[in-house]
């Protein structure tokens, strides 16, 4: 195990992965206002008024009961075809695991590298290890499983379009590039470790998983098809879900 190697800390790795986050938010929030401003007419203020006042027309009970129902476990499609299911909340549950993982890691990182308190990064890290492999698995099982789909079922790949293949083989990419930079960290401990490893490696590799991470599926997503994944929850927390 190397001593003085961190997964994303140290100079000049963690500014520059800090510096992309803080560039990829940027663009993610211009293109949200650009967002809002057609939604309303060319007003954020008038999208944002009238969104509140249809999503809250019910009271907020009806916003917490759509949210847990319908956007988060996604009670329509379960329905619909428990399979879709099954491999949607696969896909959600561990891109969204991921997320808040790599959120709560960084905001100690953040914390200890401005010197505001001193913490025992590899600890911490390797406390999440674990977690951070189970989302892993279930990400790349759901994104197999819709690959599969796609392929093999004739209505699924007419229904396909090529917008589709881009959002699906992009997160692919993300996840497999983000399980082989995990195989070449020197003091990992995940089943990917056979791969080797090598300090350099790791480093550059974590460092482009955090990049096309960041690019792709943040400040991307305004200004692509893929702003359905926001636009839809919007849409019905405004009509307040239903059966």
């Amino acid at each position: 195990m190397s001593e003085g190697f961190s997964y994303y800390s140290g100079i000049p790795t963690f500014e520059i992965m800090l510096g992309i986050a803080l560039i990829a938010v940027l663009i993610f929030l211009i293109g949200m206002i650009l967002n809002m401003k057609k939604w309303g007419g060319g007003s954020v203020k008038a999208f944002l008024s009238a969104f509140r006042k249809s999503a809250t027309k019910d009271g907020h009970q009806s916003i917490i009961v759509t949210l847990v129902l319908d956007i988060f476990l996604q009670r329509r499609l379960i329905r619909r075809s428990p399979f879709r299911w099954v491999m949607h909340m696969m896909i959600f549950v561990g891109w969204v695991g991921m997320l808040v993982l790599s959120l709560i890691f960084a905001t100690f990182e953040i914390l200890h590298e401005i010197g505001i308190r001193s913490f025992d990064l590899f600890i911490i890290r390797d406390g999440f290890d674990a977690p951070n492999e189970i989302m892993g698995y279930l990400l790349l099982i759901g994104l197999v499983i819709a690959i599969l789909r796609r392929l093999i079922l004739t209505d699924v790949s007419k229904r396909t379009e090529m917008f589709d293949w881009v959002l699906v083989l992009g997160i692919l990419a993300i996840t497999v590039t983000g399980f082989i930079a995990e195989g070449y960290r020197p003091d990992a401990n995940s089943l990917w470790t056979f791969v080797g490893a090598d300090e350099v490696m790791a480093r550059t590799l974590a460092l482009f998983h955090v990049a096309i991470s960041l690019l792709f599926c943040i400040a991307y997503i305004p200004f692509s098809k893929y702003m359905h994944m926001i636009a839809a929850p919007l849409t019905l927390i405004a009509h307040g879900g239903g059966e």
